[in-house]
């Protein structure tokens, strides 16, 4: 017999029974699917969720202090935000400058960051001011701004505000899916009754005409609130994925923070101790790296120095080892669905020798080798395990595609963020049928060796 001949016989095997067949192959498309989805699962999340976290503050950044906290006295009456004095290095306009020589770093500021209340279109909340300089105009969060723009200059009189704080006020902008953004009801405004817009900022400032008052039995504190008025340039969406400075809030320029009138009480407590020169002129201070990559090295190096940092971004290689656990987890799922089918490949071989036990005697009886009857079982699992492979990737593609859109659609609220959760490439549809006819194949060597010692004579005798 020529090989033609075998795959014909194949073929026309396979369609003798075709119900049979398609339950066959129904079954290794579930385990390829099953397999290439979980396989894109665990790519899909590693790479988008890893990549999202790379390229913005939280992987990239750092918060870099002089003051060591006390971790050892939570249960004690000292406040575990006391630092130790022995470790104390003064922050000061001259670190953020060597700073800045760093090769690893592409940007340096202080965190100033200032409680307030603003009030918007009869609204009031309790938020924070954090000064950020013009340059950060082209880092994450602040390189996507859609809505209006980031200032040009460190002292424009404006803010840049977060998306989340115009739901606390209680506003929306169109084409927002507000039914799952807040739990509170939100109104719906125009961009342009919030762009250029005045927004007013109220602090707190002393108030020397009640100074008095603390000698006398009021109780009443020498403060007051101060507003000032500040136009909106542009809003940012922030996410998850953001460190605490850049997580929400009221963003302006560095100088325009300055002269916005507010109490500093770290300033006061150091005043009050006269530590001002000990901790230096800023309590803490961000730190920008070109890359995450360097991440690690510029840490070390500024730790090298005495200051100390905190980061979440050197956790990267532990979140990494987890994606490739979850990965081979994921992975191992999918071949253990897939390994199921063997068991119907098997059987549905081991049901078409028992009926083509004739069959088989008359190709023997004809000069049919065990090598050739054994390739006729071959090709059949051969052309199951294709077209089920096949079969299996697009339905699992099809199926991964709607999970993708629903898990969006109740969590892109949450992480606001259109994640693609199942990578499908060419490798792993490449991967998923040939190992799907690799499995397939080596399912029919049993039964291919079974067919292939019957006897002739022993069969045509039985029928």
């Amino acid at each position: 017999m020529t090989i033609s001949d075998i795959l014909s016989i194949s073929f026309n095997n396979l369609r003798r029974n075709i119900f049979r067949s398609i339950l066959t192959i129904l079954g290794v498309a579930v385990g390829v699917g099953a397999l290439s989805t979980m396989i894109s699962l665990g790519r899909g999340v590693s790479m988008n969720i890893a990549k999202q976290m790379e390229t913005n503050d939280l992987f990239t950044g750092m918060t870099v202090s002089g003051r060591d906290l006390d971790m050892d006295h939570v249960n004690s009456r000292r406040s575990i935000l006391s630092p130790k004095d022995e470790e104390i290095v003064p922050l000061t306009d001259s670190t953020i400058a060597d700073l800045k020589r760093m090769p690893e770093v592409a940007m340096v500021f202080p965190e100033i960051i200032k409680p307030a209340s603003i009030q918007f279109r009869g609204k009031k909340i309790n938020t924070n001011l954090k000064a950020v300089p013009c340059e950060m105009g082209v880092f994450h969060p602040f390189d996507n701004i859609k809505i209006g723009t980031f200032y040009k200059t460190d002292s424009d009189p404006c803010v840049i505000i977060s998306k989340n704080v115009l739901h606390q006020l209680g506003f929306a902008l169109p084409n927002e899916d507000i039914e799952h953004i807040s739990e509170h009801s939100l109104t719906v405004i125009p961009v342009d009754s919030v762009i250029g817009q005045d927004l007013d900022v109220i602090t707190t400032v002393f108030d020397p005409e009640k100074i008095d008052l603390l000698t006398s039995t009021s109780k009443q504190l020498p403060i007051k609130n101060e507003v000032t008025n500040l136009k909106i340039k542009g809003i940012v969406e922030t996410n998850s994925f953001s460190s605490g400075m850049f997580s929400g809030g009221i963003f302006l320029p560095p100088l325009t923070c300055e002269w916005v009138p507010c109490i500093d009480l770290n300033y006061v407590y150091n005043l009050m101790n006269d530590t001002q020169d000990k901790y230096g002129k800023y309590a803490s201070i961000h730190v920008r790296v070109k890359d995450h990559s360097l991440l690690k090295k510029a840490k070390f190096d500024i730790e090298d120095k005495g200051l100390h940092v905190f980061s979440i971004g050197d956790k990267l290689d532990d979140l990494e080892r987890l994606f490739y656990i979850l990965d081979s987890a994921l992975a191992a799922i999918g071949i253990i669905a897939l390994l199921i089918s063997v068991f119907g490949i098997v059987n549905t071989l081991i049901m078409a020798i028992y009926e083509r036990r004739k069959e088989i005697g008359i190709m023997k009886s004809l000069g049919a080798t065990q090598w050739q009857i054994k390739q006729i079982f071959y090709y059949e699992a051969a052309s199951i395990g294709t077209i089920g492979g096949i079969v299996g990737v697009i339905g699992g593609k099809i199926i991964s595609e709607i999970a993708s859109n629903i898990a969006n659609h109740h969590l892109g609220t949450f992480i606001d963020s259109n994640i693609e959760y199942f990578s499908y490439s060419l490798s792993i549809v490449g991967i998923s049928i040939v190992f799907s006819i690799i499995v397939s194949i080596i399912a029919s060597i049993y039964p291919a060796n079974k067919a292939s010692k019957i006897d002739p004579l022993d069969a045509l005798r039985r029928e």
